[in-house]
């Protein structure tokens, strides 16, 4: 079964985290180990670094919008969870409903590093300023 989350680390230290397809129910058992792998990934680049905080591109661009309430509670935990190892994060790709969801994960997570953009080159240019 294909990861409803990819989480990759890139040579600079960037972590890019994709969601990719639909977080309906079905899929919640793949989105709870996805979450789990990603905060490890984003944790082990954190501790690797010196313990400096990591930098984070979220791509949008292959998810379908289709998410359940349980998935989207999973997300702003996530969210939370991982506040204290992230410098900021960039979030691009997907439409308006998307993005919108995206607000509403960065609202109840009480998050103030996260922005989101249309382009993956204007999150870059962002992220890496």
């Amino acid at each position: 079964m294909t990861q409803s989350i990819e989480t990759k680390i890139d040579e600079n230290n960037i972590i890019t985290v994709a969601i990719i397809g639909d977080l309906l129910e079905d899929k919640m058992d793949n989105i709870v180990s996805s979450l789990k792998d990603s905060v490890k990934i984003i944790t082990d680049a954190y501790d690797n670094a010196g313990q400096k905080k990591v930098k984070v591109l979220v791509d949008l661009s292959n998810f379908d919008g289709k998410y359940a309430i349980k998935s989207f509670t999973h997300m702003v935990n996530y969210a939370i969870q991982t506040d204290q190892y992230v410098e900021k994060s960039a979030v691009f790709g997907g439409n308006d409903k998307e993005k919108m969801a995206a607000e509403m994960v960065i609202a109840l997570s009480h998050r103030d590093n996260i922005k989101i953009f249309d382009t993956k080159e204007e999150a870059m240019e962002w992220l890496v300023k």
